[in-house]
């Protein structure tokens, strides 16, 4: 196999998931624009997902043959990514401004029920536990073995970045809305629960890896690029299953906040965090003023180890 062919991989891969993406969520929302319960069925939203469908796959066909041919030597890779991961955000924001024509309003009704128990973190105190007893005892094994400041990278890595998993979670779990649309009440809990439970699990495979290092530098880094797949499959097919799974009547959310349908923008929001409406997950609400003080404890908590490293 020559060098190129690997390289080809994600860029046939990409496709495939941008093919599906668009019917993940059953939610009343389509290309970003909260629509009719039935609207998906018609003529009009077929022949929307028709283009941006061919669309994605002759842009993945274009970017496969310029990695093929390589015409632009150290910039062949770069080039081609633009091409494929912009066109298709440029698909999808065409898609968007025309199903805008056919969009309804959010309803204005708020559901919430008076019974439910709040929700609680997923595992309990083990979320916490669990990374802090990994990291915690290969700490202790390379300090016995003479071999801690060549662990101790490892295990400050592990720390961050288990720690910032761990306050996505959190925040996901406590900052996300609540039953907004009665329609969708039930599959939003259910989904934010999977989805802040996957987050954990993930962040359990982070520590467990980071402390494995800490351990045995020598373990092949292929196990980072196996695991997390592995841990991701099973919780991203819930999670679409979930979606599909819910009702009509949109997010609750108005479309005009939605800048090109990926970037939400709404100071009369308090959420921090809100479900995508293009594809699986949550992302910030960006007008919020607690969000860019959780984003910079983010990002500081990202970037720690590698400036305590030159300490």
């Amino acid at each position: 196999m020559t060098p190129v062919w690997p390289a080809l991989i994600p860029f046939a891969l990409m496709p495939v998931i941008f093919h599906w993406m668009p019917v993940w969520r059953n939610n009343g929302i389509w290309f970003g624009v909260t629509v009719a319960a039935d609207y998906p069925g018609s003529p009009a939203a077929r022949a929307t997902l028709r283009d941006f469908r061919l669309a994605v796959w002759l842009l993945a066909l274009i970017a496969v043959v310029i990695v093929a041919l390589e015409p632009f030597d150290g910039w062949t890779m770069p080039v081609a990514m633009i091409i494929e991961i912009g066109g298709m955000f440029g698909a999808m924001a065409v898609a968007r401004r025309r199903t805008l024509p056919d969009a309804v309003r959010p309803t204005a009704t708020r559901s919430v029920s008076l019974l439910e128990a709040p929700e609680t973190m997923p595992f309990g105190a083990a979320a916490t536990l669990v990374p802090l007893a990994l990291l915690g005892s290969a700490g202790v094994y390379a300090y016995v073995a003479g071999t801690w400041r060549a662990a101790s990278g490892f295990l400050l890595t592990g720390g961050m970045q288990t720690l910032l998993m761990l306050l996505m979670a959190f925040g996901i779990l406590r900052r996300s809305p609540r039953g907004r649309v009665a329609a969708n009440a039930a599959a939003t809990s259910q989904f934010r629960r999977v989805m802040v439970e996957y987050t954990i699990v993930a962040a359990w495979a982070m520590a467990a890896l980071l402390a494995a290092l800490a351990v045995v530098p020598e373990l092949p880094t292929m196990l980072f690029m196996v695991i997390f797949p592995a841990i991701a499959v099973p919780y991203i097919l819930r999670l679409i299953r979930l979606g599909r799974a819910s009702g009509g009547g949109g997010d609750g959310t108005p479309d005009e906040c939605w800048k090109l349908g990926i970037i939400y923008f709404n100071p009369e929001d308090p959420a921090i965090f809100v479900e995508q409406r293009f594809g699986i997950g949550y992302t910030l609400n960006f007008a919020n003023s607690a969000t860019w003080i959780f984003g910079g404890i983010i990002v500081a908590l990202s970037f720690s180890p590698l400036l305590l490293s030159y300490l």
